[in-house]
């Protein structure tokens, strides 16, 4: 149970889930940069596989707003034993982006039960974060940790918003390979996360999110299988 427990802890902080549409690069709907192609109104949706077995699901929302862009990110994972749940996560976090720069997040956390919550806001040239009682400001802008947007692949800092900490990442590309999505097998090119965070994540020529995988405390690994990350409509 123990190393359940730890495992689905190192998947919630490689991941951040659910959260804001950047325009600049990584941008959405008629913003400039690469991911323009993944437009306001669709889903992005991934399986989640521990050592080839489906335990969740991390879902995308798009949607835009008089002033920005919103994105409502829904994470879910079940762990089961014998046949029986023995945990159970979710993850949720809605956030806003104007003129290409994270303005509000919010996200809150049910781990088996207990509740968290990190929110962040910026204010000028500052971004003011406060996670449970703890609060701080750094400087603006600020990439969350969401993979789905491609801008984050300059960034040398990154907001995590499970721990509400910045945390300092190294991203590499590590060449191109075959990747399977809803529309068949495509190229993508592999980048490394290293540093506070370490994960593997792939994004194809349009700066469009496909896969990603990383290993969890007990040494299984993580992998998130494209069910709907190319665009054109919302995932059944």
């Amino acid at each position: 149970m123990r190393a359940l427990v730890l495992f689905t802890l190192v998947l919630l902080t490689a991941i951040a889930v659910r959260e804001p549409a950047a325009s600049g690069p990584g941008g959405l709907a008629g913003l400039s940069g690469p991911g323009t192609t993944a437009v306001a109104g669709d889903e992005i949706l991934f399986d989640v596989r521990r050592e080839g077995k489906h335990v969740g699901f991390h879902r995308v929302r798009f949607d835009r707003a008089a002033d920005g862009l919103i994105v409502n990110t829904e994470f879910q994972i079940e762990i089961s034993f014998l046949g029986l749940t023995v945990y159970r996560y979710r993850y949720d976090s809605r956030a806003v982006w104007k003129g290409g720069d994270l303005d509000y997040i919010r996200a809150t956390v049910n781990d088996d039960g207990a509740t968290s919550e990190v929110q962040g806001r910026r204010v000028a040239d500052r971004f003011l974060i406060r996670a449970g009682d703890d609060a701080y400001d750094t400087a603006a802008p600020v990439f969350p940790t969401n993979h789905w947007n491609p801008g984050v692949l300059g960034q040398g800092r990154v907001l995590n918003t499970l721990t509400g900490r910045i945390n300092d990442v190294r991203i590499e590309a590590q060449g191109q390979e075959q990747v399977a999505t809803e529309q068949g097998d495509i190229s993508a090119t592999r980048y490394a996360y290293t540093g506070d965070l370490e994960t593997e994540v792939w994004y194809d020529a349009d700066g469009r999110w496909v896969k990603m995988r990383f290993k969890g405390r007990d040494g299984s690994t993580l992998e998130y299988e494209c069910r709907r990350c190319l665009g054109g409509g919302t995932a059944s």
